[in-house]
């Protein structure tokens, strides 16, 4: 009967190569769930993330709108813009990423006792590193005390990302923890920090480009204060 006999090849004693064989199969059925698993893993992170990106512009909007805003504060205090990072003048050449906006924004303390200064109570570091650092003269906000500070920018929208280590500086980045978007998909993107142009800006002459890119993959959304950066 087909069922006896069924069972009595399960029943068998199996040759070593057979046993190498069955093996073999059970490895490959095994890699081959793996591999599955993982593709269908991939596209669901990656649709996750492509679902997450207008959400993340929409907030980016939102904190462009505030610094734009305190921008212009700034101006009408010190009647100019806040200085960005010349690396030549001739011909121009501009560092958008190591700008002063936080610096200039949220106000710089400074401690002439022992040459540091410190932006959001971060940790204090030398001026002269500091400015060395971001081609810049001492920052204009600047006070020995947080009380006299001229604060453009609230702690909220002053977001900061870490450029140099010891002694550590810093720029103005783009707080995605106001969102609703898991940590484990703004992990996946490539978050730039705000980049800011006052010198010789291309898109608004006269006054200052700022901007920041939201990179997956081949893909990058600029938002920026120009109409086709919007």
């Amino acid at each position: 009967m087909p069922g006896l006999r069924l069972r009595q090849f399960f029943a068998r004693r199996l040759s070593v190569t057979e046993t190498v064989a069955v093996i073999l199969c059970l490895g490959l059925l095994a890699g081959a769930g793996y591999g599955v698993y993982q593709y269908v893993s991939a596209r669901i992170l990656e649709s996750r993330v492509r679902s997450a990106i207008p959400i993340l512009c929409g907030e980016a909007r939102k904190q462009r709108a505030a610094i734009v805003k305190a921008i212009e504060a700034y101006h009408a205090q010190f009647r100019s813009y806040p200085p960005d990072n010349v690396l030549n003048r001739q011909p121009v050449m501009i560092d958008p990423v190591t700008n002063t906006l936080i610096y200039e924004l949220s106000g710089t303390v400074f401690n002439p006792a022992n040459g540091r200064v410190q932006v959001c109570g971060l940790e204090p570091a030398d001026v002269a590193f500091v400015t060395n650092f971001l081609h810049c003269a001492l920052f204009r906000n600047l006070a020995r005390t947080p009380g006299d500070l001229k604060s453009f920018l609230s702690r909220e929208d002053a977001q900061w990302r870490q450029l140099h280590d010891d002694p550590d500086v810093f720029v103005l980045a783009f707080n995605a923890t106001r969102t609703e978007v898991p940590s484990e998909l703004v992990w996946e993107l490539n978050l730039g920090s705000w980049r800011y142009v006052s010198t010789a800006p291309t898109n608004n002459p006269g006054k200052f480009d700022l901007w920041m890119d939201i990179k997956y993959r081949d893909s990058t959304v600029t938002i920026g204060n120009w109409k086709s950066a919007d």
